[in-house]
């Protein structure tokens, strides 16, 4: 796989798709004919090959009116989804209002899910605003910057979460701007040095 990195975008090519990178553009495909999104988390380090399993995707999205909603609650449905909370689309919507995620799959799969979540602080919406728009052939899409990626993971700190850091690190430390990734770190209250995450 051939990565080319430019500040926020991002090209793949002689990508193999998985069954998750299908699951994901297969449902970004329906999400982005009603809201914007960025996709966050541990699917950012898998997408570009690191090997683990993953059973959710996370996705922020800006904060929708109870109406549109409602249209991606219909959209997504009649698309082969189905949501796994207890919820009909009003209980929904008031779960993301109040700061909770609401979990999706294809209809009689529970393994991969969606957790999409409404954009709750200035990092939530750092993130949306700096999203990094990856092409691979025939589809593209939109990530969170490598840079707080990476020290947000280290923040979080578990085994894999680190795992996570170091691997995004290794590809694009030499397309990072260190500056960025140092005021990232500082925010995050982290420091890579003894993971080699140099900056």
């Amino acid at each position: 796989m051939d990565i080319q990195y430019s500040d926020r975008q991002i090209e793949l090519s002689e990508k193999v798709l998985t069954s998750l990178d299908r699951f994901v553009l297969d449902f970004t495909r329906i999400l982005e004919q009603k809201t914007d999104y960025v996709i966050v988390s541990g699917y950012v380090a898998i997408l570009f090959g690191r090997s683990r399993g993953t059973e959710d995707v996370d996705i922020l999205i800006p904060p929708l009116d109870e109406d549109i909603f409602g249209q991606l609650h219909h959209a997504l449905i009649t698309g082969g989804y189905e949501f796994l909370n207890a919820e009909d689309a009003r209980g929904l919507f008031d779960m993301l209002t109040g700061g909770m995620g609401i979990r999706i799959a294809r209809k009689d799969q529970c393994i991969p899910n969606i957790e999409l979540k409404f954009l709750k602080d200035d990092v939530d919406q750092y993130v949306f605003r700096n999203r990094t728009g990856v092409t691979i052939p025939g589809a593209s899409f939109f990530i969170s910057p490598i840079d707080i990626q990476i020290a947000y993971k280290l923040y979080l700190g578990s085994d894999k979460d680190i795992e996570d850091a170091v691997y995004l690190w290794e590809i694009f430390k030499s397309d990072l701007d260190n500056n960025r990734m140092k005021n990232w770190m500082e925010k995050f209250r982290v420091a890579g040095d003894e993971y080699g995450i140099n900056v």
